[in-house]
């Protein structure tokens, strides 16, 4: 106890680091806990603290881990706003606050001032987002605008398996109270209100993306239009492909990266600038008002980029940066890191359970430890002229794609074999190429003088697009990796972070708990030998050759999901083909197109997909060690077979089972949270099947 004592003194000087590892610790426990907890757990953490000071003990981090918890707590009350509870159709009314693409490249309104005609469902959402028609594409939407659109409705979707990504809990804190297909055409809905600020600003993102579009056709323009007012629509599902399967998706996001290299620039500009009129640079001090207009374009790029949630937190970390220059301290620093991280999860706490902020921060917070260690060893991070520059960027692309490798993999279930390859080719382009003509662009745009530059940037697009493809090409560019067992991202991130915030030799024992869960994930399989979707109207099993499923024509989001949790390629047509699932003959009345079986171990998988089944035939399946799935079946049939029909699934979710010698064993259902789906009446549709 002295020792250990003795060492943190030592290292008093890195606790504040911890503070805000703390706080995001105790945001994470609220969002990981099966039920909402009750309003009196933090003042009940808070008497148990007593015993700690009867003990002698250190209060403060159990007190700042109590702090995030009830920040998270308080903050997922106050976002709270009405949820749709069933499937319905309504003749939906309101004010267009963004329009976006969806996966199948239909238009998608955002819409908020919601007015709901024709509707017994409750309270109104406070925000609605409906995809529209096919023979809607081309329209133009413009932000601020009212609409009508007669819409099918329904909850935000339940994760596609226990433990899988909640979109439930996203919308809620988007206060996004459903989604929907719009079920006729877009009509005005009367006069606009007037135009505040937002809706403008909304405007001229619109406005900047369709010059952008004309400016440079094709997937150039669609790719400038996503770096620079984040508007992603229009990007070939081929090349987002490769540039996830080159590593370079990432540009995509308006994140650190665009923020970073775009105030960057301006300071750079601005500091030399002013540092050639001897005058200006003796009377002003250059670096703060640099510093100053830096935080101003940031401010801008906030603004005409969407302000995104990986935005928002960029910008933090612009103010943190260049507000330390204007104090006159290190810019860059670990407690500069610190800070923002505070600001941002007090803020939002949960962005602490979202994958963006998870690797937006690994990589900054591996950064900047490995520079300050190279600093303080003597070592200068690179040299200069070009070949600096190259061993600078690989240096740079290396530790950051080992932090963030980790959660990609496990976010998205695939490793960029070649990702450092495609960063050290692309990020020079982007850096000192692409960026930088976007603020001349910018600049000279409302002068009518932005064409040529536009033109020379996009020269440079094309060059990132092309390093995408090429190394998108190479054999074995793309792995897949299974879903990592429960705990072991808790065990890579507490290794990593005590591997950057200590200063002492203590520092590397982060090293061993890191590798501990890199090689438990190697090992450890948690994937579940059945699952069935939360419509009834898809399932799969494990088998010699991997998940086989009943359908590829079903699901097919919730298929996709599956295989990639399982370390497969996304294919649904060779999961169907697979032994597994075959029609059930002899099934009385029930055609055989609609009864498919498997066998898992001892236990009989029968899944009914007839839209009127016969109550009396389904029945005489419901055996022993049977699982019986028929969606559209009310009533449970009598007989000892685990049953599941729409109504039990709108309450579970997805339900997921593991093989324990002859047991089948279901795993934890769906969390009973504020975010949770409420249960569906007897006879909802999925939208998919509209």
């Amino acid at each position: 106890m002295a020792l250990t004592m003795r060492w943190l003194e030592e290292e008093r000087p890195q606790w504040p680091l911890w503070l805000p590892v703390l706080f995001g610790g105790g945001s994470a426990v609220y969002f990981m806990l099966p039920a909402e907890p009750p309003g009196w757990a933090v003042p009940l953490g808070l008497l148990a603290c007593l015993g700690l000071r009867l003990l002698r003990l250190p209060l403060w981090p159990v007190l700042v881990l109590l702090a995030g918890f009830g920040a998270a707590q308080v903050r997922a009350h106050a976002v709270g706003a009405p949820v749709i509870g069933w499937f319905s159709e309504a003749t939906v009314e309101g004010r267009i606050i963004d329009v976006s693409d969806s996966r199948s490249g239909r238009t998608r309104l955002l819409l908020d001032d919601i007015v709901m005609h024709d509707w017994s469902g409750g309270p109104a959402p406070e925000r609605l987002r409906v995809t529209l028609m096919e023979a809607e594409a081309g329209r133009i939407f413009l932000p601020g605008t009212r609409v009508m659109v007669l819409t099918g409705l329904m909850p935000p979707g339940a994760p596609v398996e226990p433990g899988g990504f909640d979109f439930r809990r996203k919308a809620w804190f988007e206060r996004i109270g459903g989604i929907g297909l719009a079920r006729g055409r877009v009509v005005s809905a009367g006069e606009a209100p007037p135009e505040g600020l937002m809706v403008r600003v909304a405007r001229w993102r619109q406005q900047i993306g369709e010059g952008l579009r004309r400016a440079l056709p094709g997937e150039t323009g669609s790719f400038a239009a996503a770096i620079l007012v984040g508007e992603r629509d229009g990007i070939p599902e081929d090349t987002q492909a490769s540039l996830r399967a080159s590593n370079l998706s990432h540009l995509l996001a308006i994140s650190g990266l665009h923020m970073g290299l775009l105030t960057g620039f301006v300071f750079a500009v601005l500091r030399i600038g002013l540092a050639l009129v001897p005058r200006l640079s003796l009377v002003w001090q250059t670096r703060k008002v640099a510093a100053m207009g830096a935080i101003l374009a940031g401010t801008a790029y906030l603004a005409l980029s969407g302000a995104a949630v990986a935005t928002q937190r960029s910008y933090v970390m612009v103010l943190v940066v260049f507000g330390a220059l204007l104090l006159g301290r290190a810019p860059i620093s670990l407690r500069g890191l610190a800070l923002a991280a505070g600001i941002i999860l007090v803020m939002r706490p949960e962005s602490v359970v979202e994958i963006g902020f998870q690797m937006s921060f690994a990589a900054t917070l591996a950064l900047v430890a490995t520079y300050d260690a190279l600093r303080r060893l003597g070592r200068a991070p690179m040299a200069m002229g070009p070949v600096g520059v190259v061993c600078g960027t690989a240096l740079t692309s290396l530790v950051a794609g080992l932090a963030t490798g980790p959660f990609a993999a496990a976010a998205f279930n695939q490793v960029a074999r070649y990702g450092l390859l495609a960063n050290v080719l692309a990020m020079p382009v982007m850096g000192f190429w692409v960026m930088p003509l976007a603020v001349v662009a910018a600049v000279l745009a409302p002068f009518g003088l932005a064409g040529p530059v536009l033109t020379a940037m996009g020269a440079g697009i094309d060059v990132i697009l092309a390093i995408a493809h090429w190394v998108a090409g190479l054999e074995g560019a793309l792995r897949y990796v299974s879903e990592p067992a429960a705990g072991v991202m808790a065990l890579i991130a507490l290794g990593g972070l005590w591997l950057s915030l200590w200063r002492g030799r203590v520092r590397l024992l982060g090293a061993p708990v890191l590798l501990a869960g890199l090689g438990w994930w190697q090992v450890s399989v948690d994937r579940p030998e059945l699952i069935i979707s939360d419509s009834g109207r898809q399932a799969g099993i494990t088998g010699p050759e991997g998940r086989a499923i009943l359908s590829a024509r079903r699901e097919s989001f919730a298929t996709t999901e599956w295989l990639r949790s399982d370390g497969e390629a996304p294919d649904p047509e060779r999961a169907a083909a697979r032994q597994g699932f075959a029609p059930l003959e002899g099934a009385g009345p029930l055609e055989p197109r609609h009864v498919s079986a498997a066998r898992l171990g001892p236990w009989d998988i029968v899944v009914v997909t007839a839209p009127r089944p016969d109550p009396e035939a389904v029945a005489k399946l419901c055996a022993e060690h049977t699982v019986l799935v028929s969606a559209a079946l009310r009533a449970p049939p009598d007989g000892p077979c685990l049953f599941y029909n729409r109504s039990r699934l709108a309450r579970s979710g997805a339900v997921a089972f593991d093989l324990v010698g002859e047991e089948l064993r279901p795993r934890a259902p769906g969390q009973a949270r504020l975010w949770t789906r409420p249960a569906g009446r007897d006879g909802d549709r999925d939208i998919a099947d509209e």
